[in-house]
């Protein structure tokens, strides 16, 4: 394979990613936990040379089937390692990808859909059939390609071939990736990410990488579709690192995967991170190895930091927090080692990355705690079909308002404490308090305390469902705010994004208008000290 790259073709470019990188490093492993549903005859075990011959082969198919430069093509897919690969063929293309969480409704997908105005969408029988969307796919876009088995007519992606397309041209400005927000506080937006905006992720990832001298495997288990994982992708295909992509975060599927390929560099969602508390518990176990830890999705809880750096047996082992949005990208990151994670308080997201991005608490706010605001050169160009709503998200004076409250700290760190929209009454930080909960009691994977009408409601989850131990309970919230008496839930049946964010506001307005007893029958929710009711649980967004 020969690839020409000069100038600014040097910026991000999906398309071109993984043929950069194989010509550079053929040979490099990649490793995935089920085949590909694209091509599922290349097996587990794969090499850079392969994905990227299979992204050009996707791309002629793509072309033979009427997709053109400049067009939208949505991916609904079911979970797999090649919504990525898709993305990048589509990508090579000259179209722009745009991406839908597997784990999205059909109903969800559909409004979506309205506003994206797909000339073409890629999906699979068994993700039309679960989504309810298998007799209707004509309201989602004038053409509908397959990947897998035949079903309903519709055309498969490899059932036609020709030659690669020429290589696409773009401008800095042009969009390059449509992803979405995660939808925790109502319809995920639509977002359009510009060629320049995502090459600012990588700049910071690739300042890192070089100070660190980053060189270790790196296995990922986040969502396929976001815009996080195609800047990680980046720069680690431009290291060269092998990789390993997970779509199992199950703790049995991650061990079975790490005693084969042994990661130095993990990455996954804070949520899942707790699960695999597990995983850290085992003496030179599946983490052992592992010396960088990055969370981007969320805040994590201080307590999973500290057992997952104590799992390693590096010397320095670290973990990452950045904090950003889908819009704006990392607008700060705060490195924790074992010795620092002691010395500091959980909210704590880092310092602004200079040269990049800005942050300010806004002039909305009261004392020290205010809305947080930034600026991003990472920013993303408009949401699709909501141009509108994007620009009310500024202030007057040109900040992108984070819809989160915070504080800036005594030598200039952001503090995060909590959303605009799920504050408390009399508290400082609804998530402090999770935390501080969460940290006392080893045996709860989840703490969410739902604000309701003059009162707490804490909604608790336990690992492998035991039941609550109340008077622990009792114990551990002796000294914080007074609460009501905790729901105990399975995690499944909590509802949560695509990258395993709770929804904070269904929650609530759930227990609002169902009322105690009949929010306990309708979501698995039960009294604390009975454990959630048997028989129940919904497979949870992978």
């Amino acid at each position: 394979m020969t690839l020409t790259i000069t100038g600014r073709d040097k910026m991000f470019h999906p398309g071109l990613m993984f043929q950069r990188a194989a010509y550079r490093y053929p040979g490099t492993a990649i490793r995935l936990d089920k085949p590909l549903d694209l091509a599922p005859e290349l097996g587990t075990f794969l090499k850079y040379e392969d994905l990227a011959f299979l992204v050009e082969s996707t791309a002629a198919s793509l072309r033979a089937h009427g997709v053109l430069p400049g067009q939208k093509v949505a991916v609904y897919k079911s979970q797999n390692a090649d919504i990525m690969l898709l993305a990048c063929a589509i990508a090579r293309v000259g179209a722009v990808p745009a991406m839908l969480a597997p784990a999205l409704d059909g109903g969800t997908v559909a409004e979506m859909a309205e506003f994206l105005r797909p000339e073409h969408l890629i999906s699979d029988a068994a993700k039309l059939i679960d989504s309810d969307l298998d007799r209707s796919t004509w309201t989602l876009a004038p053409s509908v390609l397959l990947v897998g088995r035949a079903f309903n007519g519709l055309p498969l992606l490899r059932e036609r071939y020709g030659r690669p397309p020429a290589y696409p041209e773009t401008e800095p400005s042009d969009v390059m990736i449509i992803t979405h927000t995660s939808g925790t506080t109502g319809l995920p937006k639509l977002v359009a990410q510009s060629r320049s905006g995502m090459q600012a992720h990588v700049t910071i990832q690739r300042r890192i990488a070089r100070v660190l001298r980053v060189r270790e495997p790196y296995a990922l288990c986040i969502s396929f579709v976001h815009a996080r994982t195609y800047s990680a992708l980046a720069m680690g295909l431009e290291r060269g690192l092998p990789f390993a992509f997970l779509t199992d975060s199950s703790v049995g599927s991650v061990r079975r995967m790490f005693e084969g390929f042994r990661p130095g560099l993990v990455e996954t969602h804070p949520n899942t991170y707790i699960q695999w508390e597990e995983l850290a518990e085992e003496p030179n176990g599946p983490l052992s190895q592992v010396k960088f830890y990055i969370g981007t999705f969320d805040a994590i809880h201080p307590r999973t930091v500290k057992i997952l750096l104590g799992a390693s047996n590096r010397r320095r082992a670290m973990y990452f927090q950045a904090y950003g949005q889908s819009e704006t990208g990392p607008v700060t990151v705060k490195p924790y080692s074992r010795w620092l994670w002691t010395r500091s308080e959980g909210r704590c997201v880092g310092h602004p990355i200079p040269g990049v991005t800005r942050a300010r608490i806004g002039e909305k706010s009261d004392g020290r705690i205010g809305p947080i605001e930034v600026r991003s050169r990472g920013q993303a160009r408009t949401y699709v079909g909501q141009n509108d709503r994007w620009r009310r998200n500024f202030t007057p004076d040109g900040w992108w308002d984070m819809t989160d409250v915070g504080h800036r700290g005594r030598l200039g760190c952001v503090h995060l404490l909590d959303r605009e929209v799920d504050r408390a009454e009399l508290l400082e930080s609804v998530l402090k308090v999770e935390d501080i909960v969460i940290s006392r009691m080893p045996e709860l994977t989840e703490a969410i305390v739902v604000p309701l009408d003059g009162f707490l409601q804490p909604v608790v989850c336990t690992r492998h469902d035991k039941p609550l131990d109340l008077p622990r309970w009792r114990e551990a919230v002796a000294d914080q705010p007074p609460m009501a008496k905790p729901l105990q839930a399975h995690w499944t049946d909590l509802p949560t994004t695509a990258t395993w964010k709770v929804k904070r506001l269904e929650l609530r307005t759930m227990l609002m208008e169902a009322g105690y007893q009949d929010a306990a029958r309708c979501s698995g929710l039960q009294a604390g000290g009975e454990g959630p009711p048997r028989g129940r649980g919904r497979p949870g967004p992978r």
